[in-house]
């Protein structure tokens, strides 16, 4: 057993709930909750609601655009001297990098990405000159992606079309959701180009820093909608066991400061988490250093960034 009596501090669904784990570095929820319970659980969750809007968004975003420029994209760099100077600092150069999935200009091609929510990514993938498209099983976030003119199936993976493949298919924080995610990775097989065609994943580390520093209430662990948390070895496991190959996996470090701010709220009691945007100055001080001090770990230890970083190509 990892954590007993497991409850929602982030959206409040009512119950409590076990984080059983094993050797073999996965960890998952018990009770599991049924198909038809599953709904619930997402009643308030962020995808229902359109592009959230951030302070320093326009830096951000100048920043982007350096980084995607030199990855080859036709986007003019920003001409912001602090963005383009910020944009070579690696840590925030592969932040930015990974809005895109590190994909780089030179493999445009048909996109699909699974659990996508309000459509932001798609949005910016199709903006870029990927041929995108995306799935989701909630008709809020659909209706919310379809209202923007993107091309969005409602349902699972099952519903998007096998043919022709995908280049590229895209689980964002996703397969941590799914009851069997061997079965979804075969499905996503199913409908990419052969021989050529990817898989990439990101996900909560069950080893990361943040849950070592917060243990139950690490925001990773997101009791009841995360039903499986992996490690690196059990993502690897779950990969191969889906007839996949790990072209790359690695653990990143851009999610620490907003991991640690509800995770530090949660540790003293706080509950109904999940919207809060307002946490308090001195909250936001020492997120910054969290994140610093994650940087600088990974330097030594691999596995310690927040989220997993998983290429895979079929065999």
């Amino acid at each position: 057993m990892l954590y007993e009596a497991m409850s929602d501090w982030l959206w409040g669904v009512p119950g409590n709930w076990r984080l059983r784990h094993c050797t073999c570095g996965l960890a998952w929820l018990d009770p599991q909750p049924s198909s038809q319970d599953i709904p619930k659980l997402y009643a308030r969750y962020y995808t229902h609601s359109g592009v959230e809007h951030r302070r320093l968004e326009h830096l951000r975003r100048e920043l982007t655009k350096c980084v995607l420029a030199r990855m080859g994209y036709p986007v003019q760099p920003s001409h912001s001297w602090l963005a383009r100077l910020l944009s070579h600092v690696p840590s925030m150069a592969r932040a930015r990098a990974l809005e895109v999935f590190d994909l780089p200009a030179s493999q445009i091609g048909r996109l699909l990405d699974v659990g996508c929510g309000n459509g932001q990514f798609i949005r910016q993938m199709r903006s870029l000159g990927w041929d995108a498209c995306g799935v989701d099983p909630d008709p809020a976030a659909v209706a919310c992606g379809l209202s923007q003119g993107l091309k969005v199936f409602r349902g699972t993976i099952s519903d998007a079309p096998v043919y022709p493949g995908y280049d590229v298919i895209t689980l964002n924080h996703v397969i941590e959701h799914v009851p069997d995610p061997t079965a979804l990775l075969l499905e996503c097989k199913k409908r990419l180009t052969p021989r050529t065609g990817r898989i990439m994943i990101t996900t909560p580390n069950l080893n990361s820093l943040g849950h070592r520093w917060f243990g139950r209430y690490w925001r990773g662990l997101e009791t009841p909608r995360h039903l499986l948390i992996f490690s690196i070895p059990a993502l690897r496991n779950c990969v191969s066991q889906a007839g996949l190959s790990v072209n790359a996996l690695n653990t990143e470090t851009r999610l620490a400061r907003m991991i640690y701010s509800p995770s530090a709220y949660a540790k003293t009691g706080e509950t109904q988490i999940g919207s809060r945007t307002n946490f308090r100055p001195v909250t936001k001080a020492a997120a910054l250093l969290f994140q610093a001090i994650e940087e600088l770990s990974i330097l030594i230890r691999k596995d310690v960034g927040e989220e997993l970083f998983c290429v895979c190509d079929t065999q």
